[in-house]
């Protein structure tokens, strides 16, 4: 048996912390880990917004239910569960992705929890530091093959484990930077790629 993991935020769906920027005009909620490195620090920093701001978890799921999938990618996903198990594995939250499993189809997540108190966040749990790469070693430890796909640094902690691993929306100076791990921009072609790393599943050319 084989598991496909997709990171979520740019490779399946935008990213959500961009839409909270927009729907809030609070411009700080644009930075990321370029900006900030530690994710920690970083998240850090978006609670002390939020409270600055007076903004509760619910105006944060309003601006992430506004989301929807990448173009192709609904349909790719429903194409990919034909012929393996879907896994998200995503550094968001819970609480804050619960907007869009539905426009995914209600696949497996693993990601974090925030800790909310009448609908205000008042702190984070992080499963993991390298929570992507120690989900696909439990995997493989009870006996799934496991095929990756990300669009970001912190994708490459699931190829360094994985059968097999893909870019897919990397930008170009992520993908340049590791020129061994094939990268794509088309769901079709991923999907081509994937059929063809499975050993379980005969690759036919979409």
């Amino acid at each position: 048996m084989e598991i496909v993991c997709f990171d979520m935020e740019g490779t399946l769906t935008p990213e959500i912390w961009e839409q909270i920027a927009l729907n809030t005009g609070v411009e700080e909620f644009n930075k990321t880990t370029r900006d900030i490195p530690d994710y920690s620090d970083l998240m850090d920093f978006r609670l002390e917004v939020m409270k600055k701001h007076n903004l509760k978890l619910s105006d944060i799921q309003k601006a992430s239910g506004e989301l929807n999938l990448l173009d192709g990618a609904e349909d790719f996903l429903n194409s990919i569960r034909s012929n393996f198990q879907v896994v998200i594995l995503s550094d968001t939250f819970h609480e804050i992705a619960k907007p869009l499993m539905e426009k995914m189809g209600h696949p497996l997540l693993l990601c974090h929890n925030l800790e909310v108190e009448n609908d205000e966040v008042i702190s984070y749990k992080l499963r993991h530091k390298k929570a992507k790469k120690q989900a696909i070693m439990a995997f493989q430890s009870i006996g799934y093959r496991c095929i990756a796909a990300g669009d970001s640094y912190n994708d490459i902690q699931m190829f360094e484990v994985a059968e097999k691993g893909f870019f897919m929306n990397a930008p170009e100076k992520i993908a340049a930077s590791h020129p061994e791990i094939p990268s794509f921009h088309n769901y079709d072609d991923l999907e081509n790629a994937i059929l063809k790393s499975s050993i379980f599943v005969k690759w036919v050319t979409i």
